[in-house]
């Protein structure tokens, strides 16, 4: 298994889908010894390149707003190309969403479907398990394309373009990611004396948060809502799923730890920025952990700033890189007749042109593209004065008048991005602590919740 490791992918709720795409799980246990399976190569396809289909819905409101501007460059660039854009409209809610989706798949395994997939994840998992489709030959090696284009990969994060690199095929192309980083005051370390510096593994990192949770002299919550750790065993790397072997391994102790942690938290579940900042403020909560890295970075350091200096940690794996999650991807059907055609919009996706032009957008989640990052930056602060951008009065800003995101601060976020080492996609059907069910309800023991999850997972890995 390749240290690029993309842990927790993502749902296949359609039977028939289901049916065709069964994969694998992980962890050294009972599978080490086992061959993976290869990734099934599809027979060629005879390319004409007369028009290109692209599939999304707008149930991503960011993802959606970059993709209805790419479909407007890409009339303009190419104007005698035929592009049919399948964009379906959700009006919010998950499940149209999820069915327009499985609808798609089921599409491509029996071979027809749009040209262009796109994946955005949500806060709790995704409808399409994209590891499972690319070890069933699902979507097309694009690498020939950006090598016979001689595409400049410089300025991009390589460690996360590499996550859609499967045995030397470029099958999936990220486009956006996030790193577990989180985010407190100084002070609130002092008051608490939590370790930064011994957190730089995963295991360290538990000791220091469970040192904190023992110790009853403590007033803080170590986190703020249930969501800061809510993806640990990506974020750590723990092998507990080989989707080349098909083999599912619970037995590692640090599961169990981060459960029963991830268990003790607060109920909250939100944005964890601005509130966050404030509860740190006020004495109640160590860490926070903003679901939106670049809206997260503005909203945690530059409020922590008004008051304190700000501390920013990340959660580092086993062996102490970072693991980032590819939130927003690409991918080509194999089965695609326009190969060429579809090369050509993730280029200009990819462009750097086109990701300033979508700055407005991209709020959210940290762009592949390194100088698409730093404009999001300069354009939110470029008002500002001395450093500061005011608020606007409201009760809602908690008695925050302005943020203070300072340069230093930034570069110090974009650094962390520089030690990514793996990826993963996020799973509803493979994530841990969904799995486990009862015991999270204090309904079951954990050694039962995890025995139950183990057995589902490996039925689920060989479908």
């Amino acid at each position: 298994m390749k240290r690029l490791h993309r842990s927790a992918p993502v749902r296949m709720l359609c039977l028939a889908l289901a049916c065709l795409a069964g994969l694998t799980a992980c962890a050294p246990g009972g599978a080490a010894g086992a061959e993976p399976a290869p990734i099934e190569v599809p027979p060629p396809v005879e390319q004409t390149n007369e028009g290109l289909t692209v599939f999304y819905t707008d149930f991503k409101t960011p993802e959606s707003n970059i993709l209805d501007v790419a479909v407007a460059q890409y009339k303009e660039q190419y104007p005698d190309q035929q592009l049919n854009v399948e964009k379906v409209f959700t009006e919010g809610l998950v499940e149209t969403h999820t069915a327009a989706y499985n609808q798609m798949l089921t599409e491509i395994m029996a071979g027809s479907g749009p040209d262009l997939i796109f994946f955005a994840n949500y806060s709790t998992g995704s409808t399409t398990d994209w590891e499972k489709l690319v070890r069933r030959g699902a979507f097309a090696d694009m690498e020939p394309y950006f090598e016979a284009d001689n595409f400049d990969w410089s300025g991009y994060n390589q460690a996360v373009m590499d996550g859609g690199i499967y045995d030397g095929q470029r099958l999936i192309i990220p486009l956006e990611y996030k790193i577990p980083l989180l985010y407190t005051s100084q002070s609130a370390l002092d008051e608490t004396g939590f370790s930064v510096e011994n957190c730089d593994t995963f295991d360290g990192f538990l000791d220091e948060v469970e040192k904190i949770m023992a110790d009853p002299e403590q007033t803080r919550d170590v986190f703020r809502t249930k969501l800061s750790i809510y993806d640990f065993a990506q974020y750590a790397d723990i092998p507990y799923i080989d989707y080349d072997r098909q083999k599912a391994d619970l037995s590692f102790p640090e599961l169990e730890r981060g459960a029963e942690i991830y268990k003790a938290l607060p109920r909250i579940m939100d944005s964890d920025d601005l509130p966050g900042a404030a509860d740190i403020r006020d004495g109640n909560a160590l860490w926070i952990y903003p679901n939106d890295p670049v809206r997260g970075f503005l909203w945690g350091a530059g409020l922590i700033n008004t008051y304190d200096d700000v501390v920013m940690m990340p959660i580092r794996d086993m062996e102490g890189g970072i693991q980032a999650e590819i939130t927003f991807a690409v991918a080509v059907n194999s089965s695609s007749p326009n190969l060429q055609n579809a090369y050509e919009f993730i280029k200009l996706l990819l462009s750097e042109e086109f990701q300033k032009d979508t700055v407005q957008y991209r709020w959210a989640k940290l762009s592949v593209l390194d100088a698409a990052v730093a404009e999001n930056y300069q354009y939110n602060t470029w008002h500002a004065e001395d450093g500061k951008v005011e608020l606007e009065q409201d009760s809602s800003n908690l008695g925050f008048t302005y943020i203070d995101p300072s340069p230093e601060d930034f570069e110090e976020m974009m650094s962390y991005t520089k030690q990514v080492t793996g990826t993963f996609f996020r799973s509803s059907e493979t994530q841990f602590i969904q799995l486990l069910g009862g015991y999270i309800t204090d309904e079951t023991s954990y050694k039962k919740a995890a025995n139950a999850a183990e057995s589902q997972l490996n039925i689920y890995l060989s479908e």
